[in-house]
Formats: C-alpha cells, structure tokens, sequence
C-alpha cells in the first residue's frame, strides 16, 4: 500500500471518524452505563470476549493463512463501528443503549485490542509473528481512538453551536470516510485483494453472521427489550474496520492483515442491511398487534 495513504491518510480517518463520534457524546451517554447495567454488561461481554473467540473458533478450523486469521481476530477485537448507531435508529432499536455501548468500547480499545492481537499472533504465528509492542500498539490507538473522541467531547461541552452543527452530519460523514477507507484499501492493494479475496471473504463473512446470531440469541436468552436486542446485534456486526486496517497496516507492517477487515467492512452493511428489514417489520407487526390490544 502506498505510504501516503497507510501512514497519513488512513489514520486522519480514523481520528475523523472517532472525532464523529466523540462530537455527538454527552456525559449521559456515559451515565447510563450505570442506570442500564444489564444490556451494557451483556453487550460489553458480547464485544470483549464473545467475538474474540468466535473469530478464533472460526479461523482455527478454516484453511488459511496465519495473516488472514491474524487479521480476523484483530478485527473482532475491535469496537463497534459508530455506523452501528446510525442504522440502528433505522431499524427502531436502543439507539442509547448503541451510543454508550460504541463509546465504551471505543474508550477501552487501547487495552482491549493490542492484549487480543498479541494473543492472535502467538496462537497463529509464534516465532514468525512480526515485532509488535502492547504498549506501543495501545498508544497508538489512544492517539487516534481516544484524543479524537475526548475531542469532540470538548467541542460539544465548550462550543455546543459548533458541535451541533457538526453533529447533524458526522455520522453520515464519517460513514462516508469509513466507507473510502475500505475502498482505498482495496483499491490501493487490489492484487493482494484478489488473491485472497475468496478465502477472506468466506472467515469475514462466517464472522458476521456469528456474531449478529449469537448476540441476537444471548440478548434474547437473558431477556432483554427487543428494542436492546437490536442494538445489541448491530453493535457486534458493525465493527470498527477502519481501526483494524489502520493497525494491521501502521503497526504490523503489512497490508494482507487488513484483507478480512477491508472485506468484512462492505459485506457487514448487506447482513446489517437484511437486518434492519427484518426489524423494522417486526417492529410494524408489534406495533399493529399493541394497537389492536388496546382497541379491545
């Protein structure tokens, strides 16, 4: 990948990106990780460790190179992307609930995400695995995750004009960044895409479906609203891709890291997509059947 796009352009994305997100966040965002604890705990165990290891389950009983594998779990180790709100007030889900959630485990990526690559790279690499440090790597992604998003924070507490109208189009805007960077990818690197297109494409695409089918049945097995179930799915199928390239590509070194994550990045808007039509309808059904109750 050429050294402009991978050292400067891709990360200024995703400080954009996150800058996005820190720009629409409020201290209740935060608040209600404590007057919501239960959807918040079931989901922060879903992005912490559930996806995690569903990636390492899949990658460990697929035939693939150790990059691609490397390259899955580092992407399931990544937050939810901060489309994961935008579609899910599409589909009628907690969108609250998806803001807090993003924000969390956008916060504590800079521990979260280097300790799972470091476990990733001993398990599929061992000796081979290139030279990462965890703390390094965790600074990195304080400078483009966290700076960004404390930010933005500053901006809406210090100057709410400003951050309000920005906020009325940071999450189109940063979907529209997000959505290039995967291009970029792509394009920049289309050889090495091609070739591993098809074996990466079929991990990314067992990967999301997992995900949004086990979050969907623990968020129903504990009985949450169906509102939060649908937050809760979307927030573990939309992952933060952008992130994921910009480590495989400024940390690792090597851009067929990034190849599941550039994949994973267009395939996740198509099962989100199904997703939403299947919500909102049944989100129509309830609402007719709730309607026909109270006529009785």
């Amino acid at each position: 990948m050429d050294s402009f796009i991978g050292q400067i352009l891709l990360p200024l994305a995703l400080a954009f990106i996150m800058l996005a997100l820190g720009v629409g966040l409020t201290p209740a965002d935060f608040r209600r990780i404590f007057t919501k604890p239960k959807a918040l705990l079931v989901g922060a165990v879903l992005q912490y460790i559930s996806l995690p290891l569903l990636a390492m389950a899949i990658v460990a009983f697929l035939p693939a190179p150790p990059v691609l594998k490397v390259g899955i779990v580092l992407l399931a180790a990544c937050p939810g992307g901060t489309t994961s709100n935008l579609l899910t007030h599409m589909a009628r889900g907690d969108v609250a609930l998806s803001i807090s959630l993003t924000a969390l485990t956008s916060l504590t990526s800079m521990f979260t995400v280097p300790v799972v690559l470091m476990i990733a790279l001993a398990l599929f690499m061992g000796p081979e695995a290139p030279s990462v440090g965890l703390v390094t790597t965790g600074l990195v992604i304080f400078l483009l995750t966290v700076v960004p998003v404390g930010i933005g924070m500053a901006i809406r507490q210090f100057a709410p004009n400003i951050a309000n109208a920005l906020d009325r189009h940071s999450r189109l805007l940063s979907g529209i960044v997000f959505t290039a960077v995967v291009l970029a990818t792509l394009i920049a690197d289309r050889d090495e895409m091609a070739s591993r297109f098809a074996e990466a494409g079929f991990i990314a695409l067992s990967l999301n479906v997992a995900a949004m089918g086990v979050a969907f049945a623990v968020a129903s097995l504990v009985m949450l609203k169906m509102k939060q179930r649908i937050a809760l799915t979307l927030e573990c199928g939309l992952q933060n891709a952008t992130l994921a390239i910009v480590v495989a590509v400024g940390m690792l070194g090597d851009v067929a890291y990034a190849v599941p994550a550039a994949i994973y990045g267009l395939l996740m808007f198509v099962t989100a997509g199904g997703f939403i039509l299947w919500a909102r309808r049944w989100s129509g059904v309830a609402s007719r059947a709730r309607r026909r109750v109270r006529e009785t």
